[in-house]
Parts: C-alpha cells; sequence; structure tokens
C-alpha cells in the first residue's frame, strides 16, 4: 500500500492510499516531534507510516483538528472518511486531544471538493522504499476532475446532494439587490411592503377670506 498526504489551496489536508484498509481509519496520530503519522483503525489496530512528514507540512498539521482519508484504485475513489486528529508531544505543549472537530465518518462531497483543490502532497508510506517506481503520487498524475465514486459511494452521493439541495432554499442567505437608488437589502420584498413616507405639503398661506 502507498499512502500520500495532500494540502488544499485553503490549506485543509488529506491522506489518500491506492488500496483499501482492512479497517476503517478512526483516527490519525501525528506525533509533531519526530514527524511520523500512525492511523488507528476502528478494529483497535494501527498502522505507522513509514516516511516523515516535511517541515513545511508540519505546522499545517499541528493546528489541525480533523483530516481527510481516501482510497483511489485505479481512478475510482472506494472510500473517503473525514477522522479526528490527535496530536502528540506539542512543542507548545497541551496537545489538541478533547478537541475533536468531527467524529469519524463519510465525507463525499467534502473530500470531493478537497481533491479539486489539491496543490501540493508528498509520499508518506510506500511498501517498498527502495523502489523508485513507487516514487511518484498515488494520483499518478490523474486529474481530479474526472475521478469517480464506486458505484455504493456513487449512490451515497446522490442521496447527499438530493438533500442538500433541497435544505439551500431554507438556508441561503439573502443576496444584496441593486435599485435605481442604490443598493439596498437582499430582502427586497419586505421594504416593498412598507407604507409609503408621509406626502410633505407646504405650509398653508394665510387666507385673507373672512
Amino acid at each position: 500500500m502507498n499512502i500520500d498526504l495532500l494540502i488544499s489551496q485553503p490549506g485543509q489536508m488529506g491522506l489518500v492510499a491506492d488500496q483499501a484498509f482492512a479497517s476503517p481509519v478512526a483516527g490519525v496520530m501525528f506525533d509533531a516531534q519526530t514527524g511520523m503519522i500512525t492511523l488507528e483503525m476502528a478494529d483497535a489496530d494501527s498502522f505507522d507510516m513509514n516516511i516523515p512528514v516535511q517541515q513545511d507540512f508540519c505546522t499545517r498539521l499541528e493546528n489541525l483538528l480533523d483530516i481527510y482519508v481516501g482510497t483511489i484504485e485505479n481512478g475510482v475513489i472506494i472510500d473517503s472518511r473525514r477522522v479526528p486528529i490527535v496530536l502528540q508531544n506539542d512543542p507548545f505543549g497541551g496537545g489538541n486531544a478533547g478537541h475533536f472537530a468531527v467524529k469519524p465518518g463519510r465525507a463525499l462531497a467534502a473530500f470531493e471538493n478537497f481533491l479539486k483543490r489539491c496543490t501540493a502532497g508528498q509520499p508518506l508510506h510506500r511498501d517498498d522504499l527502495g523502489d523508485e517506481g513507487s516514487a511518484g503520487g498515488v494520483m499518478g498524475g490523474m486529474n481530479p476532475a474526472v475521478l469517480q465514486f464506486s458505484p455504493q459511494l456513487a449512490r451515497q452521493r446522490a442521496i447527499e446532494a438530493a438533500q442538500q439541495a433541497r435544505a439551500a432554499p431554507a438556508i441561503a442567505p439573502s443576496a444584496p439587490a441593486f435599485g435605481p437608488k442604490g443598493m439596498g437589502g437582499g430582502n427586497s420584498n419586505i421594504t416593498s411592503r412598507r407604507a409609503p413616507p408621509p406626502v410633505q405639503r407646504p405650509p398653508a398661506e394665510d387666507d385673507d377670506t373672512y
């Protein structure tokens, strides 16, 4: 199994493997002192990476509370999860244990968007460190925009998209509205129901008629 560490433009990070794990990943342990990562599995087993994290990636990892973990085989996403990351040997003390941002779970749309925005990465684990042919990235030059989910995940992704579409109108913020007199609030229909301002009439002139 080969595993890479990727980072996206906004700074989110993820692990991408080229083979399925025997058990789902439940969490990621990052040792800030050694730069090594260990995966904690749902069956209470662990999986140690054999390549340390580069220094420029370490700083970002030290500030994360969660991380993506996905598996891509032959251009097909067969698993994607978002799991907590626990910092060990925190140089500032305390670590981040007890401050998990999320519980382990599926992250289909989020992982898909993450891959499309990745800008850099590094090898994190190689079955054979002496094999120069495995030095390339797990993605192997694949275009993230054309990656497909496995049939099972594709169905879940479709359900997720439908749920988001139904919820969107109820939570979408109002956009600013532009009218002939400038910019107003997006909720212009409320403004239109307001009573018009009172008409300002000129003061009455003195009437000389008795």
